[in-house]
């Protein structure tokens, strides 16, 4: 996952509105683009959390080529690809928050910006994702994020495993909940790193990548955000077990 041409995180991210503004700057996007997919965008109820990544292809370079070219069909396609997915580690990244379709949008202007400097040395799945990461990332940093009070989250917006009872769905809603309530007191590298690792199961490596980092710097950020959320969970045995055993399982 080396070579990754997309914004940096030292990168200031732009609101939708603005990142709108500057769609020509990297590439060149045809005018009929404002009818496609994107500006139609608005989160589908269903979960994002249980979206899977997009099949682990070979990337079409005819697609890749529209794209760098700012084709609004190709552009579109891309889009529809990798939407679900991106709502989905931003979502688990951020925990829920109303700022969702903004942070999507934002991820994929950013994106389209930037296909000018994409140069295939890495998918387009892992590509966005990078993106979406940077975009995460900064929401957490800039201290302006607008959470959703906890009592207000629905269901839809909780992971769960489709195959538990009712009974133990909802349990894994409420543990999920106050997990999400315990890593905004967590530094948002230390945050990120963790749940890249344990949630998404993305290598140490990988992690490093995504989040312009060292190995080194990626297994400290790991632990240290263990360790603080075992040190906030204690006598909770639930969460702790949780915490524990990564916690993987319980968010998918």
């Amino acid at each position: 996952m080396t070579g990754i041409a997309a914004p940096r995180l030292s990168d200031p991210v732009p609101s939708p509105r603005e990142a709108g503004r500057g769609l020509g700057r990297g590439v060149c996007v045809d005018r009929s683009f404002n009818q496609t997919a994107l500006w139609r965008y608005h989160r589908d109820v269903e979960d994002p959390r249980g979206a899977m990544p997009p099949a682990a292809t070979s990337d079409d370079p005819a697609l890749v080529a529209g794209c760098r070219a700012g084709e609004a069909t190709s552009l579109e396609q891309f889009f529809v690809t990798h939407v679900h997915y991106v709502e989905r580690v931003i979502s688990r990244l951020t925990g829920p928050t109303p700022d969702l379709e903004d942070l999507v949008q934002t991820t994929f202007i950013q994106a389209f910006q930037s296909f000018g400097r994409y140069r295939g040395e890495a998918s387009l799945k892992t590509w966005v994702t990078r993106i979406a990461v940077h975009t995460a990332l900064h929401q957490l940093r800039s201290g302006v994020r607008r959470a959703v009070p906890l009592e207000l989250v629905s269901d839809a917006d909780e992971p769960s495993d489709p195959s538990d009872a009712p009974d133990q769905q909802a349990a894994s809603r409420q543990l999920a909940r106050r997990l999400h309530a315990l890593l905004d007191r967590v530094a948002p590298k230390k945050r990120v790193a963790f749940l890249l690792y344990t949630v998404e199961e993305y290598s140490i490596e990988e992690v490093a990548a995504l989040t312009e980092a060292s190995k080194a710097a990626t297994k400290s950020r790991i632990w240290f955000a263990r360790r603080e959320l075992m040190a906030m969970v204690r006598g909770q045995a639930d969460l702790q077990q949780l915490i524990e055993s990564s916690g993987a399982q319980s968010w998918r």
